[in-house]
């Protein structure tokens, strides 16, 4: 393949990412055609991403008492719902990138913005009528900066709320990251997590430069300033740095997930994929996922919760309530009328639910650990 711009190709690829390849080389092809004076329209861009949908910004629905109106959203005759609480659903859709700049310029209104999600989720965290927070994903990974950052956020508010990973219907390396550091991943039928991996990528165009007759002289001032440039073979000594920073990157990621999905990271490293993405049921079996259902079914179960009154309560209890019941067949869930900002106003007021018994509770725990006592 012939590249016009080979220095604006190497800035992105040489550039460690957790993403699937596929994706990287479309976003290359992007920016490529934008420094030729081609600029592609948002919907041109999207339809070269396979994303069409704005993410990163929460849409509420209201948890209704599923008995008496059936569906999420207003009873009959359009009158509003007896609201128990409000859920609130973060797309994470497309590349991933750090800044919302980042993914409008490359990879148009189907990207996702690690800070634009952070700053619906603490504003979710934050606001009391919020019972639960649901990330939506649909995402084959981006820019490793910005992903533990808020990996690390989510992880930390556990305990506050459910937080709920919806895999809807790929979260792959920097998006699985993230969902990692959820309460629980839910894998729709037919969805993939995993790609646990980073990597980066060197090419070497020297010598279809000096075919042309053109020859590169760095002038530079630092020893390593020029390093892994491509107009000149990879020495073994930036192969070595380059290595090292990719394995550094991977520590970093498997000893998240490790960490979110309660294993070793052993476990992690020979056992979730090793780079591979796995469908639904494999995933739930090899403990990368633990249920497989649907976004609308999700949101369901979620409204039926029981929710905590103090800040860190028993989670694995309050996320899994009604984690034996029978689940009706879901509706197609409208988004509850409320104002777009994330801090709704008004008291929302808790539905009651059916508790648990011990019995249940218990149930679910040899259930959701089992996974993690293969290793001992």
């Amino acid at each position: 393949m012939t590249i016009r711009f080979p220095h604006l190709h190497a800035a992105i690829v040489q550039h460690p990412w957790a993403i699937t390849p596929d994706r990287l080389q479309a976003i290359a092809e992007v920016v490529e055609r934008r420094a030729e004076g081609i600029r592609l329209s948002a919907s041109e861009i999207a339809a070269l991403k396979g994303e069409r949908e704005p993410n990163g910004v929460a849409t509420l629905f209201s948890a209704a008492t599923l008995d008496q109106v059936g569906v999420f959203g207003r009873g009959e005759g359009g009158s509003p719902a007896p609201v128990a609480s409000v859920i609130a659903v973060i797309s994470v859709f497309g590349i991933i990138a750090q800044h919302a700049s980042e993914v409008d310029d490359i990879s148009g209104p189907g990207g996702t913005s690690t800070e634009r999600v952070m700053r619906s989720f603490r504003n979710a965290l934050g606001d009391a009528s919020v019972k639960a927070i649901v990330l939506r994903f649909n995402s084959p990974g981006g820019n490793v900066h910005g992903v533990q950052v808020l990996a690390n956020e989510i992880f930390k508010a556990r305990g506050q709320k459910p937080i709920i990973a919806q895999v809807d219907s790929l979260a792959a390396s920097a998006a699985y990251w993230i969902a990692s550091a959820c309460d629980e991943i839910v894998v729709t039928p037919g969805g993939q997590v995993g790609s646990i991996g980073v990597y980066g990528l060197h090419r070497d165009v020297s010598k279809a430069a000096e075919a042309q007759g053109v020859k590169f002289t760095f002038v530079s001032a630092g020893k390593y300033k020029v390093e892994g440039n491509q107009y000149e073979p990879l020495t073994d000594e930036a192969t070595q740095a380059l290595q090292a920073q990719i394995d550094d990157y991977y520590r970093d990621f498997t000893t998240d997930v490790a960490r979110g999905r309660g294993v070793k990271v052993s476990d992690v490293v020979g056992g979730f994929g090793e780079g591979r993405v796995e469908k639904d049921k494999v995933a739930v079996k090899l403990g990368m996922a633990d249920r497989v259902a649907t976004l609308d079914e999700t949101l369901r179960r979620v409204a039926s919760m029981k929710t905590a009154s103090g800040p860190r309560a028993d989670h694995d209890t309050i996320l899994h309530a009604t984690a034996d019941a029978t689940e009706p067949e879901a509706p197609v869930l409208p988004p509850v009328d409320v104002p777009s900002d994330p801090q709704v106003s008004g008291n929302a007021l808790d539905a009651s639910a059916p508790s648990a018994t011990e019995s249940d509770r218990d149930a679910f725990r040899r259930r959701r650990h089992a996974h993690r006592s293969r290793n001992g």
